[in-house]
């Protein structure tokens, strides 16, 4: 790895939505698409009552695509 790679940090995201439901997720994703914005969606548990829990999705905008480096490549 050259040291120009090591210095490189790459931008945070521009804007994070907490969203509730799916539709929106979608909703999200295509107007990004659209716009030709980069997305980070994940999807986590929230616990309502202590006892159940409910899907949420945490969506993340960049301005470009973020770059994702599989395992063995950052072994090497």
């Amino acid at each position: 790895m050259s040291d120009v790679e090591e210095d490189f940090a790459a931008p945070g995201p521009l804007a994070t939505h907490y969203l509730t439901t799916l539709e929106e997720a979608v909703e999200h994703l295509r107007a990004a698409d659209l716009l030709g914005f980069g997305v980070q969606l994940r999807s986590y548990l929230e616990t309502t009552d202590g006892e159940s829990f409910t899907e949420r999705w945490k969506f993340e905008i960049f301005a470009e695509s973020p770059v994702e480096q599989l395992e063995a490549e950052t072994e090497e």
